[in-house]
């Protein structure tokens, strides 16, 4: 009795086959990832948005102040919107008098989905520098701008792709 075996032809029409089968899943795979950034990107920058203005609201100013000085400090920012405030902006973790504001965001402060960094550079009028390195977010202090620090060619690449993965 012979055993019976795949022939080189058979062999090669399932590796043919599997790689028509991955040419076909792989691009739909990364482009679901990009079109979830891109999403992602809406939304966090949506709620960020919404908590400044909640902050506004009860502060009359844009959170990323110095309470003390007046003058814009990055730290400030996220701390002023994932904790509890008291009046002039300062922070603090637990509710009580006089921190009976907020917090706006639960801790940690979203991350940009497009560099993945959570950190904020804030300015107090919009004007130059546009980006910072190492920063994940731009805030300008006196208009209530928020927006990811990124490159505008790099931002439209990465939008446009989104939009083309769409189904």
């Amino acid at each position: 009795m012979r055993a019976r075996a795949f022939s080189l032809v058979e062999l090669v029409i399932v590796v043919v086959i599997i790689g028509v089968v991955a040419a076909i899943a792989v691009p739909r795979v990364t482009t679901a990832s990009r079109r979830a950034k891109a999403n992602a990107l809406e939304a966090t920058m949506a709620s960020v948005r919404q908590a400044m203005e909640l902050y506004y609201a009860d502060h009359r100013k844009y959170p990323g102040y110095n309470p003390s000085t007046g003058a814009p400090v990055n730290a400030n920012f996220p701390l002023q919107l994932t904790r509890y405030t008291d009046e002039a902006g300062n922070t603090s973790t637990t509710f009580g008098t006089p921190f009976i504001y907020g917090p706006y965001l639960r801790e940690p402060f979203p991350a940009n989905p497009i560099n993945g960094l959570s950190n904020v550079y804030v300015k107090a009028t919009p004007t130059s520098p546009t980006l910072i390195g190492g920063t994940g977010w731009l805030a300008v202090l006196s208009t209530g701008d928020f927006d990811p620090n990124v490159s505008t060619a790099e931002l439209e690449e990465f939008t446009i792709e989104a939009a083309k993965a769409k189904p």
